[in-house]
């Protein structure tokens, strides 16, 4: 079997470390092209990464903190969102597992040690689907023929709202953010926890590592000028007495997703199938699920075998459901505003009234309406601050009635954030059909 990963960023690397482990005797490529920038900034993941880092290189969380200056994420700490204004927590669930915050960067390093793949730096033009293969083209004019390809080459043009409309790309206009400014500042004594703090102009990340903190503003640039949100990014860093230090990366982002991420032979993966704005840190667990479901795709067919076209519209409907799911999630969390009354969080507040304006979300927000529900009859400052899985399994476990996820979230965080924001006590009655605040 012949497989090519394209791309040299997260998703491209943890792919080729993922076709290692599982295909040692596939023939594997691994194409980028260096002249492409990366963006070195710091990220959050969820329990997903350390659960397959651990399970692919044997990495844990003492030598990622040793070789990369990685710490261990228990969940984020919200400030001043929801009609309350108050803090509260979003803990992962059970309290056993974590995240990390790193280097994406220095992270990519590291995994790149365990990759077995002919290397190739050059820039693919063409990718073409055949009943037996792929054929990639470059830019030379030579071409390289794969039984299959992980296309992990970052947004497509269709994703960006300038663009011209394309009927494969869903463009998640309910989410009301499209751009960060991101600083370096000093090393913060609490590493826990991502910091994310609502301000006028949209909301504050802080990303702790060992050695320093990725800060940054992610805000909507339809509302608000990079000038405008520098200059409150200044006031917020002089209200933490804190310096403020250079912008070393300014970065917009579109929020969209493929409609079909898979066609038998190519599975678009990262950033080139979806992004989601990163106030829960979903994008890499989507590629690690990316990843297998194509490695389980690999191992049922035979790779001269015609694709199964139930079986790729399936493939496409799990991720279709997965993506959309987190989505809505993310967007009910500025259902109820912040302290801020600005035109930010009065255009935020009602994302969740422009989802319902697609017809393609209506089953979505459907069984969004029966996690709402069951969270609201659960403790959310209780499960917030429970911290010994012993404790969890006496007092919690025995509350749960789902055992399935919306998208990457359980009950236990739609009860979280939903007392945090104050949702539930906005809504006194049973959500019913209403996912508005």
């Amino acid at each position: 079997m012949k497989i090519a990963v394209l791309g040299g960023g997260t998703a491209g690397f943890i792919a080729a470390a993922h076709m290692t482990r599982y295909f040692p005797k596939a023939e594997l490529w691994h194409i980028y092209d260096s002249r492409i920038p990366t963006i070195g900034v710091g990220e959050g993941t969820t329990p997903r990464f350390p659960l397959w880092l651990d399970e692919v290189t044997g990495i844990g969380p003492d030598e990622l903190r040793a070789r990369c200056g990685a710490t261990v994420k228990l969940g984020s700490h919200y400030e001043g969102w929801g009609s309350h204004s108050t803090d509260f927590v979003n803990r992962f669930q059970p309290p056993r597992l974590f995240g990390y915050h790193f280097d994406a960067g220095r992270v990519t390093g590291i995994i790149s040690d365990h990759v077995r793949a002919k290397q190739l730096d050059a820039r693919v033009v063409s990718l073409e689907a055949l009943p037996g293969g792929v054929t990639i083209g470059f830019e030379d004019g030579s071409q390289l023929d794969c039984d299959y390809v992980l296309d992990a080459r970052g947004f497509p043009a269709g994703a960006w709202t300038q663009a011209p409309e394309d009927p494969e790309i869903i463009r998640m206009d309910w989410i009301p953010t499209g751009r960060a400014m991101v600083r370096r500042l000093p090393p913060s004594t609490e590493t826990s926890m991502s910091r994310l703090v609502a301000r006028p102009h949209g909301w504050i990340f802080q990303i702790p590592l060992r050695d320093w903190t990725s800060c940054g503003y992610v805000f909507n640039p339809s509302l608000s000028s990079d000038e405008d949100v520098l200059a409150d990014f200044d006031v917020f860093l002089k209200e933490e007495q804190v310096e403020p230090t250079e912008i070393r990366v300014r970065v917009s982002f579109p929020n969209f997703m493929r409609r079909n991420w898979f066609d038998g032979r190519i599975f678009t993966i990262g950033n080139a199938a979806s992004f989601v704005e990163p106030l829960e840190a979903t994008a890499i667990g989507a590629t690690i699920m990316q990843v297998r479901i194509a490695q389980r795709w690999m191992t049922d067919h035979h790779p001269q075998s015609a694709p199964d076209v139930g079986a790729v519209e399936h493939a496409n409907r799990t991720m279709r459901s997965y993506v959309l799911r987190n989505s809505l999630f993310i967007t009910w969390h500025y259902a109820r505003g912040s302290r801020w009354d600005s035109p930010f969080w009065n255009l935020a507040s009602r994302s969740l009234e422009r989802a319902r304006g697609h017809d393609y979300l209506a089953g979505h927000m459907n069984a969004m309406t029966d996690f709402l529900d069951v969270g609201r009859d659960l403790p959310g400052t209780e499960i917030g601050t429970c911290t010994e899985q012993e404790k969890w399994e006496r007092e919690i476990l025995p509350k749960l009635t789902k055992f399935i996820p919306f998208g990457n979230f359980s009950e236990l965080n739609f009860a979280q954030v939903g007392h945090g924001i104050g949702y539930y006590s906005a809504n006194k009655m049973s959500v019913g059909d209403s996912a508005n605040g």
